[in-house]
């Protein structure tokens, strides 16, 4: 915990210096935070997947929480820097890992780490609005919105995908499952998620339709055994 409040610590320091518009301090703060934290220099932090970060500031398989928070929220910040001094593809990169982190993060934690961390994660999804979005970064984000019972949201991004990917059958499983979830749940809580049942049941029918036509084309264009 001492360490964990000496980064939060370095964090609202760096915060600070950058409403000061003093970038060049600010990035030097964050550039020695970075490194003391994870053991690695920023050019390191941007080329490693975000599930690596995780490992190596949790020091195992067993995710740390709070750290990977803090880690996110450093990333969130060089992104920042990144943006106000015009590197838009690296601000984007770290923006999106980011993003991902703390996704990853609050959907194996339980619910009062959600709400701790809501407006962080709908600050960073205004951040990358105008980027295009990864596809990694899109799954996670279809599960954010069903978590935050965004429940229109979801499926727009479920759709997005289907559109901009191939509908495999993985994909299109996923979104099966989600159907076949908000069916179980209560008619005026899918309401307020903006996604009624009728519109639950037609979204179900129609993927289930997009699968079995997948499945036969799928079997059309197999070669046959020579």
């Amino acid at each position: 915990m001492k360490m964990i409040r000496q980064f939060t610590n370095a964090i609202a320091k760096i915060m600070g210096l950058k409403t000061e518009s003093k970038i060049e301090e600010s990035q030097e703060v964050l550039t020695d935070t970075l490194k003391d934290f994870t053991g690695l220099n920023k050019e390191v932090l941007e080329v490693l997947p975000y599930e690596i970060l995780i490992q190596n500031v949790s020091g195992s398989k067993n995710t740390n929480t709070v750290k990977s928070l803090v880690l996110a929220e450093l990333l969130n910040q060089q992104a920042d820097i990144y943006e106000i001094t015009g590197e838009m593809s690296r601000a984007r990169n770290l923006y999106f890992k980011s993003l991902n982190i703390m996704i990853n993060v609050i959907s194996d934690s339980d619910n009062s780490i959600l709400k701790q961390n809501q407006d962080k994660v709908n600050d960073l999804i205004e951040k990358v609005r105008g980027y295009d979005i990864p596809k990694e970064s899109m799954l996670l984000l279809f599960q954010y919105h069903e978590l935050t019972n965004n429940y229109a949201k979801a499926e727009d991004i479920l759709y997005k995908l289907i559109e901009e990917t191939e509908a495999n059958n993985d994909l299109v499983a996923k979104g099966i499952a989600f159907y076949e979830r908000l069916i179980h749940i209560d008619p005026s809580e899918l309401k307020k998620g903006n996604l009624p049942i009728d519109e639950v049941l037609e979204g179900l029918a129609n993927l289930e339709n997009i699968g079995m036509n997948h499945s036969e084309n799928h079997f059309r264009n197999r070669r046959l055994p020579e």
